[in-house]
C-alpha cells in the first residue's frame, strides 16, 4: 500500500470516527430534548418563521387536548386556539422575529369551546441557528389557571357578601357611582332603596343564627326574582339590603318597586319546619333631588327607612329635609350611648303597680331612663332601640336588674316595703345572655328574695314555643322569680304557647284600654284578654291607665292590678320612695268614680289618696 493510500485510509477512518462521535453527540442531544419535552410541567413550543409548530412538550399537548405532541407539528395557533388568542400570538411572534427582542411575562387567556377558561404566563424568545440567524420562535408558558381562579375567588369575596352572594358595600358604592354618572349625563334620576327586615332579630333570637342565615338567603332570592335585571341589589350586612334603580323615568317607578318588595317579603317563609312571617321597611332617596353622591344617598335612604319603621313597618317612606335632622340626631345618640352607663348617665325610675280593688301598692315597675348631659331626659322610645341595634342591651339590662334589686332593699331599710319589683327583659338578654345565671347572681349579691322579683317579657319578642324558650323560662321559674307577658295582645299570640309557658301574669297593652269608652271593639278585646287570663289562672295588669273611666272598667271586669299616669308617672327613686311612704289605699271597697277623668298633665305628678281625690 502506497503512502498516499495509507494516508487516505487514515483520513477516512478519522472522518468515520468523527462522524460516529458527532452522531453519538446528536443522539444524546436528541434524547435530552425528548426527555425535557416529555417531563417539563410547562407548555414548551418551537415554531418556524411562519409561526407553525415544530415541536411541543407533552404538557402542552395535554393542555390543548392532543393525545400526541406530534399531532401539533405544522399547525398554526388558529388551528388550536380562539381567534382572539391566535391573532395576538401571531402578532407577538412577528414582532419578535422583526426585532429579535424577547417578550417576557405575557399573560394569555383562552376560552375553550365548552366555556372553560384557562390562563398561561408566557415567555417568548427568538430561535436562532448556528450563524445567529432567526429561524423561528420558542416559548415557555406556565399554566396559571388555578392561581387566576383563586385570584377571582378572592376578588369576588372582597366585593360580594359571603352568605347571599350579593354585591357588598364596596361593590355597591362602585355601581352606584356608575349609575349616578350615567343619570347625570342623561339628566335622569336614580333611586336608592334601603330595605330593612322587620322582626328579623326575633328570628335570630328564637331560632338561632343558622335559621336566620337561611332566611337571609331566602330574602335575597325573593328580591332577585322581584327586581328587574337592570336594578342593582346588594346586602350591606345584618338584615339590611339596598336596591338601586338606575334611570328612573316616571314618578311611579320607585313606588312600584317598593310595593313589590314589601309584598314579596310579606309572604311567609318555610324553614326547618317553621313558618316565619316577617315584613320589611323601605326608605327611599333620589338623585339628584336628595343628594349628589353615593354616601349621602345611602345615609338619607337609611334615615327614611327608620321613619318607615316608626310608622309600624311594612311600608316605605321617601327622604325629606326634616329627616336629615333626625338622621344627625340618631347618629349622635348612637355615639353618645357608648359609655353612657359607665359615665353614670343612665337611671332607673319606678312606677307603682296598684291593686284595682283596694288601691294598695302591689309593686313597682323599673323603667330605664337616660339623663343626657346636654339634652336632659331622653325618651326610652328613642334610645332603647338604639341600644338593641348596637348590641348593648345585655349589659345595660343586667345593670337595670341589679339597680332595681338594690333599690328595693334600700327602701326596705327605710321602712318602705314593696312586695315585688318588675323589670323588663329584652330579647337580647333573654336569648343571647345567660339570663338565669345573671338573675341568680344578682339576687345573691343584693340579698333580694326571688319571689320579690318579676321579669317582664315582651310578647312580640319572646312568644315562641321552641325548646330553648321554654327551657330558659323554666330555669327562671326554678330560681323562684315570677314571669309576666308585657304588651299582651300586640304580638304573635297563641293559646298553645300560653299553656306551655310558666307565666304568672298578663299585662294588657295600653292601646286596648285607651279607647274602651269610645270603641266597642277595643273594649271587647280587653275583656277577651281578661277572660283568657282568668281561664288560664293568670293574673292581669292593665297598663297605661290614664282616666277614672278606664280604672272603673278594669275594676268591673275583675282585673287585679293596674298602672298608669292616673296614679303616677315613673319617678326617680327618692320621689317614688316619698310617694310610696305616704300612699293611702282606697277609702271604700267600691269607690264612687266621677264621670270625667282628670287631665293627664294634672294627674301625672300626683298620687291617689281616695276614690276621687288627688293632691
Amino acid at each position: 500500500m502506497t503512502m498516499v493510500s495509507s494516508v487516505s485510509l487514515l483520513l477516512v477512518i478519522r472522518i468515520i470516527a468523527l462522524r460516529s462521535k458527532q452522531d453519538s453527540k446528536n443522539q444524546i442531544d436528541h434524547d435530552l430534548l425528548e426527555a425535557f419535552l416529555n417531563h417539563i410541567p410547562d407548555n414548551v413550543f418551537f415554531k418556524d418563521r411562519d409561526s407553525r409548530f415544530v415541536r411541543i412538550s407533552r404538557a402542552m399537548a395535554d393542555y390543548i387536548g392532543l393525545p400526541d405532541p406530534k399531532l401539533a407539528e405544522g399547525k398554526l395557533d388558529s388551528d388550536i386556539f380562539s381567534p382572539e388568542h391566535a391573532g395576538q400570538a401571531l402578532a407577538d411572534e412577528r414582532e419578535i422575529i422583526r426585532t429579535g427582542q424577547p417578550q417576557i411575562g405575557v399573560e394569555e387567556k383562552e376560552t375553550w369551546p365548552d366555556g372553560r377558561e384557562s390562563w398561561v404566563l408566557t415567555n417568548k424568545l427568538p430561535l436562532t441557528d448556528h450563524c445567529g440567524q432567526i429561524i423561528g420562535t420558542m416559548g415557555i408558558a406556565r399554566n396559571i389557571t388555578d392561581w387566576k381562579l383563586a385570584e377571582q375567588r378572592l376578588q369576588h369575596m372582597a366585593l360580594h357578601d359571603a352568605l347571599t352572594g350579593l354585591p357588598n358595600r364596596v361593590l355597591l358604592q362602585d355601581r352606584l357611582l356608575q349609575a349616578i354618572a350615567l343619570a347625570r349625563r342623561s339628566k335622569n334620576s336614580v333611586a336608592v332603596l334601603m330595605v330593612d327586615l322587620d322582626r328579623f332579630k326575633n328570628v335570630n333570637d328564637f331560632f338561632g343564627h343558622n335559621v336566620g342565615d337561611r332566611l337571609l338567603v331566602g330574602v335575597a332570592a325573593r328580591l332577585r326574582a322581584t327586581l328587574r335585571e337592570s336594578d342593582i341589589l346588594a346586602r350591606l350586612g345584618g338584615d339590611e339590603f339596598v336596591i338601586v334603580v338606575p334611570l328612573v323615568l316616571a314618578d311611579g317607578d320607585v313606588e312600584t318597586v317598593a310595593n313589590k318588595v314589601i309584598a314579596a317579603l310579606c309572604e311567609p317563609f318555610q324553614l326547618e319546619g317553621h313558618t316565619l312571617q316577617i315584613g320589611t321597611s323601605v326608605g327611599i332617596s333620589l338623585f339628584p333631588a336628595d343628594g349628589a353622591d353615593a354616601t349621602t344617598l345611602l345615609q338619607f335612604s337609611d334615615a327614611a327607612m327608620y321613619e318607615a319603621k316608626k310608622k309600624g313597618g311594612g311600608t316605605y317612606c321617601f327622604f325629606t329635609s326634616e329627616l336629615a335632622n333626625a338622621l344627625r340626631r340618631r347618629q349622635t345618640l348612637e355615639k353618645n350611648l357608648h359609655g353612657a352607663c359607665s359615665r353614670g348617665e343612665f337611671a332607673v325610675h319606678y312606677q307603682p303597680l296598684i291593686s284595682t280593688s283596694s288601691g294598695q301598692v302591689t309593686g313597682v315597675e323599673a323603667l330605664l331612663r337616660w339623663n343626657h348631659p346636654e339634652e336632659g331626659l331622653i325618651s326610652p322610645i328613642e334610645f332603647i332601640p338604639r341600644l338593641e341595634d348596637l348590641g348593648l342591651m345585655v349589659d345595660v339590662g343586667d345593670w337595670v336588674l341589679k339597680t332595681a334589686c338594690l333599690q328595693i332593699m334600700s327602701w326596705r331599710k327605710k321602712g318602705i316595703t314593696i312586695p315585688r319589683v318588675a323589670v323588663n327583659v329584652s330579647a337580647q338578654q333573654f336569648y343571647r345572655g345567660d339570663l338565669a345565671r345573671s338573675v341568680e347572681q344578682i339576687l345573691c349579691e343584693t340579698g333580694l328574695r326571688p319571689d320579690c322579683l318579676e321579669l317582664e317579657l315582651t310578647e312580640s319578642l319572646t312568644l315562641d314555643d321552641s325548646a330553648i324558650t321554654i327551657e330558659i323560662m323554666q330555669s327562671l321559674k326554678g330560681i323562684g322569680v315570677s314571669l309576666s307577658l308585657d304588651d299582651f295582645g300586640t304580638g304573635w299570640s297563641s293559646l298553645s304557647y300560653l299553656r306551655q309557658f310558666p307565666i304568672d301574669r298578663l299585662k294588657i297593652d295600653k292601646s286596648f284600654l285607651r279607647d274602651i269608652s269610645s270603641d266597642p271593639a277595643a273594649a271587647r278585646i280587653a275583656r277577651s284578654i281578661l277572660d283568657l287570663g282568668n281561664n288560664l289562672g293568670l293574673s292581669c295588669i292593665g297598663e297605661g291607665v290614664e282616666t277614672w273611666v278606664q280604672r272603673e272598667y278594669l275594676y268591673e271586669q275583675g282585673c287585679e292590678e293596674m298602672q298608669g299616669f292616673l296614679f303616677s308617672r315613673a319617678l326617680p327613686p327618692d320621689d317614688c320612695g316619698e310617694l310610696l311612704r305616704s300612699w293611702e289605699p282606697w277609702k271604700t271597697e267600691d269607690p264612687e268614680i266621677p264621670e270625667t277623668s282628670l287631665p293627664i298633665e294634672e294627674v301625672s305628678l300626683t298620687r291617689v289618696v281616695g276614690p276621687a281625690i288627688c293632691s
